[in-house]
């Protein structure tokens, strides 16, 4: 297993929260002020190294157990010995599947399954697709390294992170069986975030887009992990969605937004309806109105996903939003609702 540590600087420029940008040119001094680097500290665990151990040693044929001594021949009735033929080689007790098996449990023994069955079949179904495969497997985090830079590059820039606090992770590349998942584990301090090899970068780009611009959010905004009224709830799951549509050109909307093309097309077909009902209550500072929206998540992502296209279009940026003060983004929040459920 391979560790490693990698430290970078991003320089993010960073604005004091205003509802529309300003026009004006700022002077240098103030430029310094604002632009602050943040450090990146990422580290990389590379369990692959131990899946390229397994798959070297279970691609050879098994050994054939020599054969038994042959017993001692009956002598001849002449009182000669007569001759003894050797005794043919053993069939290897086990079979293919079962070494297969022990093998990936003694040198790899990491799944995304749920257990040992299921693994086990997972394993099989993936096993004559890793040979195409191995080149970048052999890589390890090196072959995905420029897709992690780039993706958070975009997220971090795109939102403004800006300041002296570190963004730490733990890269843990590993090797699935094509299923490309892609999640967090906390591990003591750090955050892990666990990237497959065996998949391309499609299947990577977008989970890992979704989990960096959900933890930059969380962090920037004046609202933290928590929203504490409908419209930063719904203006947060609004930047969140076109983040991504920034950062990985090419998907759908409710892909960004992540949603079925059923659930997609029910909330755009509802949309102004939903907005108009909504309109009055996006100025409501009430938990009860947070916790009524919160069990409509669909209809509050596909109204943040709205809302923040509309005032993004008024040269208003992402950090812009997310440094409101509740009234203000409440404010704005609501009319902006109003004008797109008049639309025609």
């Amino acid at each position: 297993m391979r560790q490693i540590v990698l430290a970078g600087l991003i320089a993010a420029a960073f604005t004091a929260p205003a509802l529309a940008a300003s026009k004006q040119k700022p002077d240098a001094s103030q430029t310094a002020k604002q632009e602050q680097p943040v450090p990146i500290q990422i580290h990389v665990r590379d369990i692959s190294v131990r899946f390229v151990d397994f798959y070297d040693f279970a691609s050879k044929p098994a050994p054939i157990p020599p054969a038994p001594p042959a017993p001692p021949a009956a002598p001849a009735a002449d009182g000669k010995q007569a001759p003894v033929a050797p005794a043919a080689p053993v069939a290897p007790v086990e079979s293919e599947q079962d070494r297969r098996w022990r093998l990936f449990k003694k040198a790899y023994n990491f799944t995304t399954q749920a257990d040992d069955t299921a693994s086990r079949a997972a394993l099989e179904a993936a096993w004559p697709r890793y040979a195409a495969v191995m080149p970048q497997i052999r890589a390890g985090y090196d072959s995905i390294a420029p897709e992690w830079s780039a993706v958070s590059t975009g997220v971090i820039s795109r939102l403004a992170l800006a300041g002296s606090k570190p963004f730490d992770f733990r890269i843990v590349s590993y090797v699935g069986t094509f299923d490309g998942k892609v999640w967090t584990a906390q591990e003591g301090d750090l955050l892990n975030v666990y990237l497959p090899l065996e998949v391309g970068p499609e299947a990577r780009a977008l989970p890992l887009a979704r989990i960096l611009a959900r933890l930059a959010l969380q962090r920037e905004a004046a609202w933290g992990a928590q929203p504490r009224n409908l419209a930063e709830l719904a203006v947060s799951e609004g930047i969140y969605a076109h983040v991504l549509k920034d950062v990985v050109p090419g998907k759908t909307p409710a892909e960004y937004l992540d949603m079925t093309p059923e659930q997609f097309a029910k909330v755009s077909g509802s949309s102004k309806a939903d907005l108009k009902a909504m309109q009055p209550k996006l100025k409501d500072n009430s938990a009860g109105t947070l916790a009524q929206y919160s069990a409509q998540m669909d209809q509050v992502r596909y109204a943040g996903w709205l809302l923040v296209e509309q005032m993004t279009k008024k040269d208003i940026r992402y950090v812009d939003l997310m440094h409101q003060k509740q009234a203000d983004l409440m404010g704005v929040s609501s009319k902006t609702a109003a004008v797109l459920a008049r639309a025609k």
